[in-house]
């Protein structure tokens, strides 16, 4: 690698736009994670964030010890595993008197429910219903709703994706809602239904009692994201389940667990990214980025003081000087006047060759 040639003004110029265009289309690129509040796309919930949930990012445990009634916690698509702490935070929430709704179909959900202790599973294959659907059959709608507070108002709900409940029997559990008769469990994924896969009816929401609170099982957390949110009475099926932790005199606490959804590698580079570019615009700049940005400058300009090439000047004095402090002809035979001068000035004349030819290559490894 030539360094003079990388700390060349050129490349500098070059690395420091190919920095900048790649910091401005990292802002610039919306967060694709799933059921993200950041995330505006069809399979985010930056709508739910628009209507009041507020995302946790970090230490839920922490978060539901100071939430105080009325309170729902809501886990949409979790795809990270919980833990045993995990579950003892969420069943004293829960416990205590607080809104549990576990919106999942092929994550990790099961887990969660398992330490709770909860008679109710995912089962994790996809629901199909070719008669009654929305665009596609794996889309489809739910108007099998048995009496109660959830359903005030709602005519049909929208899957998305979905899977159903596998509940125990003899459990306390309540339904909510079902599919249609002419729903059935694509078992091999093809799409049609064989004579081996199950039938529905089957149960898509339900409810159970934990302590003083209760849990919310649903089978399709993509009904919840952006791109269902507002089909059918989905919207209406959500603020009937709010509704049922508010209190007159109180407002509600709408939480959206993010600590179980895994990101993907892109997204901390643009959170940092977006978070760079909206602090420039807002004349206020983090202490850490102005840290950076100027570890950056002194790198560079250090490596241009570095690698510089010398001036035509500086090789013109330092030439002569180098040659015949290296080898001087007549200082060698006053030393040793036995010696041939010719062999001597021949030599001589070879390492001033050799000599030009470094300094014509010098910065090169």
């Amino acid at each position: 690698m030539r360094l003079r040639t990388v700390a060349s003004g050129p490349v500098v110029v070059a690395f420091l736009v190919g920095l900048t265009l790649s910091i401005v289309w990292a802002a610039s690129s919306p967060i694709d994670d799933s059921y993200s509040t950041v995330n505006p796309l069809w399979n985010g919930t930056s709508e739910l964030a628009r209507r009041g949930f507020l995302a946790v990012t970090s230490d839920l445990g922490e978060t539901l010890s100071s939430t105080n009634p009325p309170a729902v916690l809501l886990i949409a698509g979790p795809t990270r595993q919980f833990t045993e702490a995990d579950a003892d935070s969420t069943r004293t929430f829960v416990a205590t008197g607080g809104l549990l709704i576990i919106a999942d179909n092929f994550g990790s959900g099961n887990g969660l429910l398992g330490l709770l202790g909860l008679p109710v599973r995912f089962d994790g294959r996809v629901l199909i219903d070719t008669l009654f659907y929305r665009k596609q059959p794996v889309f489809p709608l739910i108007f099998d709703f048995p009496p109660s507070e959830f359903s005030a108002g709602v005519g049909d709900v929208v899957l998305g994706y979905a899977t159903v409940l596998a509940i125990e029997p003899g459990s306390k559990v309540e339904l909510l809602a079902s599919s249609s008769p002419f729903s059935f469990l694509d078992s091999n994924g093809d799409g049609e239904k064989s004579p081996q896969e199950p039938p529905g009816p089957f149960p898509i929401l339900a409810e159970l009692a934990l302590g003083k609170g209760i849990v919310i099982l649903f089978s399709s957390p993509a009904s919840l994201a952006n791109g269902l949110i507002d089909e059918a009475n989905n919207n209406i099926l959500l603020e009937n389940i709010n509704k049922h932790a508010s209190q007159p005199t109180r407002g509600t606490v709408l939480l959206l667990d993010e600590t179980h959804l895994e990101p993907s590698p892109f997204t901390p580079p643009k959170l940092v990214a977006q978070g760079l570019v909206i602090a420039i615009l807002q004349g206020r700049m983090w202490l850490s980025a102005k840290l950076g940005l100027t570890a950056l400058a002194i790198t560079i300009i250090g490596a241009r003081l570095m690698f510089r090439k010398p001036s035509a000047k500086m090789v013109e004095k330092r030439e002569p000087l180098r040659i015949v402090t290296l080898f001087d002809v007549d200082s060698v035979l006053r030393l040793h006047p036995t010696w041939d001068r010719r062999k001597l000035e021949y030599v001589a004349h070879e390492l001033e060759v050799s000599m030009k030819w470094m300094r014509l290559h010098e910065g090169e490894s």
